[in-house]
């Protein structure tokens, strides 16, 4: 079924949108010699910031990013009411901040140079049909009006929307998400080389607070809630804990707000479908987030390349796109089970006191596995090795524990 739209550009590989996701996959197909074409509806790359930035630096370190696109981190600070522990990392074991436009733009320009065309202030309207497979979409952009794109196949990377999946019937999108609002803050007395995490009924119920330096004074002050599980504005608990913040020891005296931000993420378990015939989702838009702190960017960009080696793989051996379904299910269903779990007990109604106890628990952990607890990367071992250390743990770390072990 064709659309009443002029079909003005014809492709191998259509992505929807420009995310790290998104360019990703155009990076890799590209590169494979398939014609490949981005559309992304912002006016630039990353023209609006929607993350924390917050991702484990070994992502950084295999992707080779230039050190002027993130800042490591040396410590961690998670805060509760009347409990604090703190982690240092480990050289290439811990987490760094990005500076997300740079990072965004030089992937951006590492699909380009492979050979990828990326056009931003171009929108999604619809998709393109031959039969029951997907064959291209409508765009739209302000210059050009409405007009069709052919490909043979179309990546929806376009995030937490998910609407080229639900116009494909790929799959439903998703009703639970996580919410956060964000101050971008120059901020001279602030401990670049500190992230601190803040738990609690004051700043965040049902989800976090934070506080991440990312170099040059800056530092991104930011509240997380479920909207599935409170309706509070996330807003609102921003703008207190800004307010508040020598309280914690922030270091925010005298800083300046420069920017905000405001995003989503999907907050539950992986789409059930995101494979279909000449359509694929990744990322946001196929719920591959780690969804412990929200750190999705590191699987984000696996899947993006795993997506493309089973783009390429259809184009030039016939290979079902199922998969990379079945593929990503395989290497990380487990684990974003995991994050799923940990995730609805973190937004779990939760007392000053709970949260005090389950820091003080966090306290009495390696830093490794904090780290991996916190990017939903939990070996069993490793937390059966923790509580052989002190047998009385297991009584007290049976909530934080039970979806860490828990198998298919």
């Amino acid at each position: 079924m064709r659309s009443e739209w002029p079909l003005t550009e014809r492709v191998d590989v259509l992505v929807v949108g420009a995310g790290p996701t998104g360019l990703a996959v155009a990076r890799e197909t590209a590169a494979s010699g398939l014609t490949t074409l981005v559309i992304e509806r912002q006016k630039e790359i990353a023209e609006h910031v929607r993350t924390s930035g917050m991702t484990a630096t070994s992502t950084v370190h295999r992707l080779g990013a230039p050190g002027d696109t993130y800042h490591s981190l040396e410590t961690l600070r998670i805060v509760a009411p009347a409990a604090v522990a703190a982690f240092s990392a480990r050289a290439g074991a811990g987490f760094c901040v990005l500076d997300v436009r740079r990072f965004y733009r030089w992937l951006g320009f590492k699909a380009a140079g492979a050979g990828a065309r990326i056009m931003c202030g171009m929108s999604f309207r619809d998709v393109l049909r031959d039969g029951d497979a997907v064959a291209g979409c409508v765009a739209e952009s302000r210059d050009r009006g409405r007009f069709e794109i052919g490909a043979r196949i179309t990546v929806d990377a376009g995030g937490h929307r998910a609407q080229v999946s639900k116009r494909a019937r790929l799959h439903p999108g998703f009703k639970r998400f996580g919410v956060g609002a964000e101050y971008e803050l120059a901020a001279p007395h602030t401990d670049q080389r500190e992230a601190v995490l803040v738990v609690g009924e004051r700043y965040a119920p049902s989800g976090y607070a934070w506080s991440f330096p990312w170099g040059g004074n800056r530092v991104r002050l930011g509240v997380g809630l479920h909207h599935a599980d409170v309706r509070d504005d996330p807003k609102e608990r921003l703008a207190r804990l800004f307010q508040m913040q020598a309280a914690l020891d922030l270091g925010l005296a005298g800083a300046a707000i420069t920017e905000y931000h405001y995003g989503l993420i999907p907050a539950e378990s992986i789409a059930p479908r995101f494979a279909g015939d000449g359509i694929l989702a990744v990322g946001d838009a196929a719920g591959h987030a780690s969804l412990v702190v929200g750190e999705g960017i590191r699987i984000s960009l696996l899947a993006g390349e795993m997506a493309a080696e089973s783009i390429v793989g259809a184009m030039r051996r016939g290979v079902a796109l199922t998969s990379f379904e079945q593929r990503f299910r395989h290497e990380f269903g487990r684990e974003l089970r995991i994050g799923a779990r940990l995730n609805r007990r973190l937004a779990a109604p939760s007392t000053d006191a709970q949260w005090n106890r389950r820091v003080e628990l966090l306290r009495t952990m390696p830093p490794e596995l904090v780290f991996d607890l916190l990017q939903s990367r939990v070996r069993p071992w490793e937390v059966l090795r923790w509580l052989a250390r002190r047998p009385t743990r297991l009584v007290r770390a049976r909530a934080l524990t039970k979806a860490a072990v828990a198998r298919r």
